[in-house]
């Protein structure tokens, strides 16, 4: 009895020895496979790169309309004057000092850009730019107001249009403060580096940005 016991279990033995094999021939022959079906997977897939055309680009650009990408604020005395040239001032003159805080924005009008202006060569593409510009220039109607206001004594109906002159005027002075500081550089700076981000989101990694030369034609008046 006891020698049947030992060989029921050397039966055993060997079935589950035999059962683990054949597991891990199958088990390693599925692995296999599934490592070769994943390589060759890899090995023949195909990856498409969809580019934007030109038009597209040119559409997606022209959206930002009016790019803002720096702004001056400056503050202005202005003093306006009227009177006839036959009475001295203290009898017919009109005089009024006014303290003007202006906002100057600066940026590229996308507007201008045509298709010619893009240029696109597989994943690279270049912007070609109109030169920066002064796209608004208001006063601060909280931070703006007529500090003095003088009339001759002969003055009975003060001129309307003295404080819009001196308004003008504050407009003015604005714009040439801005054309005179370094706004416009920096505007180009910053409008570069908006652009290239906003290429490069499309999906382009080389993005270059080039600056139309602004032609600036003689008036008759300088021509003689």
């Amino acid at each position: 009895m006891h020698k049947w016991r030992i060989l029921w279990w050397l039966l055993v033995a060997v079935f589950l020895t035999m059962g683990g094999l054949w597991l891990w021939q199958e088990g390693k022959r599925w692995w296999t496979g599934q490592r070769v079906r994943e390589l060759m997977t890899r090995l023949t897939a195909r990856v498409t790169t969809v580019t934007p055309s030109p038009a597209v680009i040119l559409m997606r650009v022209q959206a930002l309309n009016r790019l803002e990408t720096a702004r001056l604020v400056t503050q202005h005395i202005v003093e306006a004057k009227s009177a006839p040239s036959w009475l001295p001032e203290f009898l017919a003159g009109e005089r009024v000092l006014l303290i003007a805080q202006a906002e100057t924005r600066v940026g590229v009008n996308l507007q201008q850009l045509s298709q010619r202006d893009v240029q696109v060569d597989g994943d690279a593409v270049t912007l070609f730019l109109p030169p920066p510009q002064i796209l608004s220039v208001r006063l601060d109607e909280f931070q703006t107001r007529v500090f003095t206001r003088e009339r001759g004594w002969l003055v009975f109906n003060p001129d309307p249009q003295l404080e819009r002159t001196a308004r003008l005027q504050a407009l003015q002075e604005a714009r040439r403060a801005a054309m005179q500081s370094e706004l416009l550089s920096f505007a180009r700076q910053q409008a570069e580096a908006n652009l290239t981000a906003f290429l490069h989101a499309l999906g382009f990694r080389r993005v270059e940005i080039r600056w139309r030369t602004l032609k600036i034609t003689p008036s008759p008046e300088a021509a003689r």
